[in-house]
């Protein structure tokens, strides 16, 4: 257990780091974008040449707008409630673990309800409990040779219901009554077993639910009208 925690406590202190870091690089990423402006206003320049700085600054933008999102989830001291976009939110997060996703060879596809509703949310707790789902299911994918993620969203009357399926073998269900306990995990001592116990307790937080159908996977429910949209 002290070993867990020291991870833990090293953790927070790597999150503590990110808005700084992100500041710097938000501010090179500035720099990139007006000089390439600047290049795009010479009329000598070709149409190749156009090509490509439009390229770099579209880039740049998503490299931003990347940053800007890691932002969000390190800044925990405080409740940041937004009204959130649902598909926005699952296309934000997705953004989030592109990078593990592609490294681990797993294909992504997703499906949205056409008339999603808004909801209010803490939106950087969300992102994060959200995230550490879509870990769990790049973990659970490892070794598999059939390697697909899928993630949907739909309402279930005035729930908005986020599910996160992979083609990993179901949790047996003499595991599934203890995937939520804190601590617990079969990946071994690199891993700290909180994901999914934070994940849940977000979702709770949020006056909803997170659980594991072994048909559909993981399902995050949120009502449209919780305890956060009256601080919004």
């Amino acid at each position: 257990m002290g070993e867990k925690l020291t991870k833990l406590y090293r953790y927070a202190q790597i999150g503590r780091c990110v808005s700084s870091v992100t500041h710097d690089v938000n501010n090179y990423l500035g720099a990139i974008m007006a000089y390439a402006e600047l290049v795009g206003m010479d009329p000598a320049l070709g149409s190749e040449s156009n090509r490509m700085l439009s390229e770099i600054i579209g880039a740049v933008r998503k490299s931003s707008t990347l940053i800007n999102n890691l932002t969000d989830v390190s800044r925990r001291e405080r409740a940041d409630v937004r009204i959130v976009d649902p598909a926005n939110l699952m296309d934000r997060v997705l953004d989030l673990r592109r990078y593990d996703l592609k490294v681990a060879h797993v294909a992504v596809a997703c499906e949205y309800e056409p008339q999603l509703h808004n909801f209010t949310a803490d939106l950087p707790k969300l992102q994060q409990a959200m995230m550490y789902i879509i870990s769990n299911a790049v973990e659970a994918l490892d070794n598999q040779k059939n390697r697909r993620f899928e993630a949907s969203v739909r309402m279930e009357g005035a729930v908005v219901a986020f599910t996160f399926h992979d083609t990993a073998p179901v949790i047996p269900e003499s595991e599934r009554a203890r995937i939520f306990e804190p601590y617990y995990t079969t990946k071994g001592t690199d891993h700290m077993g909180l994901g999914l116990t934070i994940a849940r307790a977000t979702a709770e937080e949020h006056d909803g639910e997170l659980a594991y159908d072994p048909a559909r996977g993981f399902v995050m429910r949120i009502p449209t009208t919780n305890r956060y949209a009256e601080m919004s």
